[in-house]
């Protein structure tokens, strides 16, 4: 296998893979990830760049060879103990044994919902008898049942979550129920579907390459509505922007901010930005950050936020007061 290849991650060659494939069957194994996964290798795949033709090839070699050394007998299909167990036992006490076996076939079902925003699954379940809303939150993953009880009227919250913790088992009649529901939901969303825009970005770059008065034009903008204006701000001070700066502004802005903060603001951050702040520090420096890293184990996302966004602060109040020669877009430059 070539040097390229060697340097790949195992995501980088899942999305090769993916893009080996095909639209169709690489949707086919998209569809058995979790959301977290797709997520990730669909980021990887719209990235991936300078992939050779031998390279494909070796991801192509490499899966086949892994799979020639462990395939054999595999285990039983779902659908295959269905169709088995519903002959031996009856269809009732078959789907008993086969949820058992495999988890809640609803849970599959569900799965396409952890995409539907949770406002419109609120709205599709408003109306419906609590005790059915408690069984779509039961089923959820708790990040999305949270979301979509928050968007539920508030007054209903301590009922659905009274319903939700004294489920054990759901009738047949409430799950057809939950189903017909959940099919006028996805087909509504399907319906609906339209492209991403993130105006809030797009406006931030824009100012930031504006050659004009941004201060004038901010002050105008804050006219129209103060909290837009604000959030514009913020994301022209956007975390990612600190691989681009020199290493004279990266040594300024460490003096200025606590290394816990910074180790804090690291954890889990782009490679880029890592890299560029590491390299731009003295090694005894860089070396002591990376062991304050180290040292505070696994720490909540939001905690890494907080410091992000506790520098970022910084670096706009520096820059606005002319302190810091930061460079909000990465510009052209010539030799």
């Amino acid at each position: 296998m070539n040097n390229a290849m060697t340097e790949r991650t195992d995501l980088d060659r899942a999305a090769i893979l993916l893009l080996s494939m095909g639209e169709s069957t690489a949707a086919k194994v998209m569809a058995r990830l979790s959301r977290d996964e797709v997520t990730a290798v669909s980021q990887r795949m719209a990235k991936l760049s300078g992939v050779s033709t031998q390279e494909a090839k070796d991801v192509m070699q490499g899966f086949f060879d892994h799979y020639r050394e462990h395939s054999g007998i595999s285990a039983a299909s779902r659908n295959y103990l269905e169709k088995t167990l519903d002959m031996a036992l009856g269809k009732r006490l078959a789907r008993g044994m086969i949820d058992s076996i495999y988890g809640d076939a609803l849970r599959q079902e569900l799965k396409a919902l952890h995409w539907v925003p949770a406002d419109t699954l609120a709205r599709f379940f408003r109306n419906e008898h609590p005790q059915l809303q408690a069984v779509l939150l039961a089923f959820l993953p708790p990040e999305n049942a949270s979301a979509v009880m928050a968007a539920l009227p508030k007054d209903a919250h301590d009922d659905l979550l009274f319903r939700v913790a004294n489920l054990k088992e759901v009738s047949d009649q409430v799950l057809e129920e939950l189903k017909t529901t959940l099919a006028r939901c996805l087909h509504f969303v399907s319906e609906q579907s339209t492209a991403k825009v993130d105006g809030v970005r797009q406006a931030a770059d824009i100012l930031n390459r504006y050659h004009g008065d941004r201060g004038a034009l901010m002050e105008m903008l804050k006219l129209h509505d103060q909290d837009t204006a604000g959030m514009v701000a913020e994301n022209m001070y956007d975390f990612m922007t600190l691989a681009r700066q020199s290493d004279e502004v990266l040594q300024t802005l460490v003096q200025e901010v606590p290394t816990e903060t910074l180790a804090l603001a690291l954890k889990g951050a782009d490679a880029q930005v890592r890299d560029a702040l590491l390299a731009a520090l003295p090694k005894r420096m860089a070396q002591g950050l990376q062991d304050a890293q180290q040292a505070m184990g696994v720490v909540p996302l939001s905690r890494a936020d907080q410091a992000r966004g506790e520098i970022m602060a910084l670096v706009r109040s520096l820059h606005e007061e002319q302190q810091l020669s930061y460079q909000l877009f990465e510009e052209k430059t010539v030799s």
